[in-house]
């Protein structure tokens, strides 16, 4: 199944968009025609039915639109955003959430006045996969921000010559961290409009704090491409939000922080200023010694993080093909070897969350019944796992 080209309609009935109040969240509107089919809307406060209007659809892996939207509302009133959320695409087969994507847009396109060219889609963890599979598909989105994970495993749903622009965000003790960390190299070497912004966190629902940071990035790409035009002062101001994130996070001796923002800065700014200061201020920290002690740092984590991934993921699936063989003393004492990890360097205590978090992770997708045909054996070695990695599971 291939989806449809996205139709922008001008035929709006404005009338149908007045009929809910600004800056709060309506949940379970129906889809014309799909009694079954619902999504949550936000509206800021700004909004008026009769002016075109910039819109990020989001998907929810567990098709709860109302927490999906809710990330968001800094980012809607900040720029103006009406946010749109399905309340039925979830984690699951590719071309079920497809045809409930077409139905949607074509609804929302028929029935709000949405500029074209600023058509955003955003998801986070198997929704992140979805919004970037429908961006490589349809080639007529603006961005997409991709929250917790990158791109779908589908060959033809991974970016290449499309036009829009990728803001990836991620925790640095998320599952997919390393995962995020691919993707934003990925698209370097194809010269992609991209950006990957990281912060203290796990794998769950990004913070709106760190979904504006993606907003304000992307608000100064729409300037570079003249699609919009920001005031000087707009943009000087942009600037030193950015940069000072990098200071602070110098100043805290965060240096992956630290760089990351002081490079996003120099990328993003450097067709308006002079950035030979932030050039500077770079070699300097790439040629510390401190800084160098991190990187080594992370990349031991990451490679024991490899390796015990691999090892754990193999079992599992083993296990889960014949669960009356499950050997559960080998459980026991892989996941007892972690602890180990406790009394290592942060970027070891990072890698345990994460790989905890992924063998927990896999082990619910099992679950799944979109995914897996589970039987009852099988369900019970996926809880017996979980159960396993976090005691506290219930």
């Amino acid at each position: 199944m291939i989806l449809r080209q996205i139709i922008m309609l001008c035929i709006c009935a404005t009338t149908f968009a007045q009929t809910y109040e600004s800056g709060k969240i309506v949940d379970s509107i129906s889809v014309s025609g799909m009694t079954d089919e619902t999504f949550a809307l936000y509206l800021p406060k700004s909004f008026d039915p009769n002016i075109v209007s910039p819109v990020v659809f989001v998907f929810d892996p567990g098709a709860e639109g109302k927490r999906g939207i809710t990330q968001f509302i800094k980012a809607s009133e900040t720029y103006g955003y009406i946010l749109v959320c399905s309340n039925n695409t979830k984690n699951g087969p590719y071309d079920r959430n497809f045809e409930i994507t077409n139905r949607l847009f074509e609804f929302v396109f028929a029935n709000f006045k949405i500029k074209q060219n600023e058509v955003y889609l955003s998801g986070f963890s198997g929704g992140s996969r979805l919004a970037s599979a429908i961006a490589v598909l349809t080639d007529q989105i603006a961005g997409v921000i991709g929250c917790g994970a990158g791109f779908s495993l589908e060959q033809s749903h991974i970016p290449t010559t499309q036009r829009f622009v990728y803001a990836g965000v991620c925790g640095n003790r998320d599952m997919n961290y390393q995962e995020m960390i691919r993707a934003k190299g990925y698209l370097q070497k194809l010269n992609f409009t991209n950006t990957l912004i990281t912060y203290d966190g796990t794998h769950s629902w990004t913070p709106s704090d760190q979904i504006l940071k993606a907003f304000d990035w992307l608000e100064i790409q729409l300037h570079i491409k003249e699609v919009k035009v920001k005031e000087t002062s707009e943009i000087y101001k942009s600037y030193q939000k950015m940069y000072n994130l990098a200071l602070k996070a110098e100043r805290e001796e965060d240096l992956l922080v630290a760089v990351e923002n002081y490079e996003r800065t120099l990328t993003t700014y450097n067709s308006f200023y002079r950035l030979d200061s932030i050039k500077n201020k770079l070699t300097e920290i790439h040629n510390s010694k401190a800084y160098k002690n991190v990187l080594k740092s992370v990349s031991k984590a990451f490679d024991k993080e490899n390796e015990l991934t691999k090892m754990f993921t193999k079992r599992l699936f083993e296990d889960y093909k014949n669960p009356d063989k499950i050997n559960v003393k080998w459980w026991q004492k892989e996941l007892s070897k972690l602890e180990k990890f406790e009394d290592e360097d942060i970027e070891m205590k990072k890698m345990l969350e994460r790989l905890r978090f992924q063998i927990f992770a896999i082990a619910h997708s099992m679950n799944n019944p979109n995914l897996y045909t589970s039987n009852e054996k099988q369900k019970e070695l996926t809880y017996l796992i979980r159960k396993l990695v976090y005691p506290e599971f219930k």
